[in-house]
Parts: structure tokens; C-alpha cells; sequence
């Protein structure tokens, strides 16, 4: 079974590798762990995208103009 960390390592590779996001090179390891039926870590890939993606809103701010 693949690590957190050797899934965001592969991540980072398929990224560089195919001028990806990193969100988007997730996505093709979740599919691919979901097909080879290796859930445990399709479901790591699924938590590290839910946490980039609350990082990513939480980090995006809202303008107030009151």
C-alpha cells in the first residue's frame, strides 16, 4: 500500500511530467487507484484533494465593501 507521501511524491512527478496541476494529477491517481480496486488509497488521494481544495477557498478571501 502507497503512503500519503509516496502519493503526493507521484503526484508531484505526473504534474512536472505532463505540465499538470497538482489537483489534476490527483485525480488521474484517484481514478486509477479506484480501477486497480485499491481503495484505501483512492481514498488518501480523495483527502488530499478535499484538503488542497480547502486551502485553496480558504486562502481565496472575500472582498467586503461595506
Amino acid at each position: 500500500m502507497d503512503s500519503e507521501e509516496d502519493i503526493e511524491k507521484a503526484a508531484k512527478k505526473l504534474a512536472e511530467d505532463n505540465g499538470w496541476t497538482n489537483v489534476k494529477a490527483l485525480s488521474v491517481l484517484h481514478s486509477k487507484y479506484e480501477s486497480d480496486r485499491r481503495l484505501e488509497e483512492a481514498a488518501m488521494v480523495r483527502r488530499i484533494i478535499d484538503r488542497i481544495e480547502s486551502e485553496a477557498n480558504s486562502n481565496a478571501g472575500f472582498y467586503d465593501e461595506t
